[in-house]
């Protein structure tokens, strides 16, 4: 059974005079467990809007998207909302990470969502542990503004695989980052997900970074790329 499976998916929004002012189409968009799949297309073409669309912060116009064999297009905002708690982990392409927490407390926030995590697991020790394997064990107690930008990138994609989720999107997750760190990014979501079995949804304008996996879907052309 695939883990993700997108058809006849449409969203078009309005300017404030009623013109339709952008609009993405996406016939069919299939995705197995454990999938890597490179989500392209330049600039304003309407990636984060399907990343989006898939994790239920927007609702599509028409179209469907099943997950687990599990069609959410009806979902309650609530039910959406629950849905992408147990299943979803997000890399947002600004982070998000929340000054006022250290690094530490940003990861953990992500427990506050799902309540699937073992009993006697302890959410602080499973950060610091992450922490420490990714070599940042040091600056568990940073806020966001005294880590790097590369530090920063691997504390909010921690904070996405915290609670292991079956589905990992990343929005332009080395666009602001040199050569080096985007190496690091990149191997890390590889290895995490291989850990957890996650599928990952990555978006990207960056041919370097296309180059580093394997299959690849064009949102401009709604297919994938030959």
């Amino acid at each position: 059974m695939n883990l993700l499976e997108i058809s006849g998916l449409q969203k078009t929004f309005y300017d404030a005079g009623g013109s339709a002012a952008a609009h993405i189409s996406v016939p069919k968009l299939v995705l197995a467990p454990g999938e890597m799949l490179i989500l392209e297309g330049p600039s304003g073409s309407g990636k984060t809007t399907l990343l989006h669309l898939i994790s239920g912060l927007l609702k599509e116009d028409e179209g469907e998207i099943i997950f687990g064999g599990v069609s959410v297009t009806g979902f309650t905002a609530k039910e959406r909302d629950r849905w992408r708690a147990a299943n979803i982990g997000y890399i947002f392409q600004k982070l998000n990470l929340l000054e006022a927490l250290t690094a530490e407390e940003n990861i953990i926030l992500a427990a506050k969502w799902r309540a699937g995590r073992q009993p006697d697991e302890d959410p602080r020790q499973a950060a610091i542990a992450l922490l420490e394997h990714m070599g940042l064990g040091n600056k568990a107690k940073a806020r966001p503004s005294k880590l790097s930008l590369g530090e920063q990138q691997r504390v909010a994609i921690l904070r996405a695989v915290f609670n292991r989720p079956r589905l990992l999107l990343a929005d332009e997750p080395t666009a602001s980052l040199d050569r080096s760190n985007a190496d690091i990014v990149l191997a890390l979501l590889k290895e995490l997900c291989g850990r957890y079995g996650a599928a990952l949804l990555l978006s990207t304008h960056d041919d370097y970074v296309k180059a580093q996996f394997g299959r690849r879907y064009d949102i401009r052309i709604g297919r994938y790329a030959e």
